[in-house]
């Protein structure tokens, strides 16, 4: 069995040419393939791209089991993107494959499983790069009780987005670059939270039902001073 974790450096590129290495644009799943496979893996991969101290960092986790539903060991999992191909490695729970990329991942990801007969290969998903909040920022103060208008700015244009607050979770959000708390669930709060959360998703074609390879990037702003009006 393969145990440890690959841990690769990656340098972010900036906003303005997008961390994908091209221009920011409209909606990135047509860059999406399934790929082709033999239908006797169950595979589910996860590119997950969190804020750190002083940067970000990707995490690729992938879960792989066969047709019994148990878990497939030794399995050969590969991701490529704008970076060196990473192999990643078993960890201590059987058919579980994870590897971190110290940045955020660029370029499109490409997804490969293979153990003896048995394959998934060639999975393309869309990449779809970093955000930034523009509106609000930490430590902004804000009015309670009225529509408050979350905006900002992304490299790609996500299919999918979740903002979450402190008090409420707004699902099937538009990655337009604005969303609009209603006046309703925009409460007085003095340590008020935002969480952005953008998918982008492909069901893997030559895999077992319930196969898929999905990006998430997820960004907060906090703390934001929701007050009501002075009379």
């Amino acid at each position: 069995m393969k145990s440890g974790r690959v841990i690769v450096a990656l340098a972010c590129a900036g906003l303005a040419i997008g961390c994908n290495g091209d221009d920011p644009t409209a909606p990135n799943g047509s860059v999406n393939n399934g790929g082709f496979g033999n239908q006797m893996l169950l595979v589910q991969g996860t590119v997950n791209v969190d804020e750190v101290t002083g940067g970000f960092l990707t995490e690729f986790r992938v879960n792989v089991w066969g047709r019994d539903g148990e878990p497939v060991t030794g399995a050969d999992v590969t991701v490529e993107g704008n970076f060196a191909p990473i192999s990643l490695q078993e960890s201590v729970s059987e058919g579980s494959y994870s590897a971190d990329l110290t940045g955020a991942a660029s370029g499109t990801l490409r997804l490969t499983v293979d153990k003896d007969s048995m394959y998934v290969r060639d999975v393309v998903l869309g990449n779809i790069g970093i955000h930034a909040f523009v509106a609000p920022e930490a430590q902004d103060t804000v009015l309670a009780n009225v529509p408050l208008i979350v905006r900002w700015v992304s490299d790609r244009e996500a299919p999918f987005a979740t903002l979450t607050t402190r008090d409420e979770t707004f699902y099937n959000v538009a990655d337009a670059g604005e969303y609009v708390v209603p006046d309703s669930l925009n409460p007085p709060r003095s340590n008020q939270r935002f969480e952005l959360l953008r998918v982008n998703e492909v069901q893997i074609a030559g895999g077992l039902r319930g196969s898929y390879f999905r990006m998430e990037v997820l960004r907060k702003v906090e703390p934001v001073v929701v007050q009501e009006a002075q009379p």
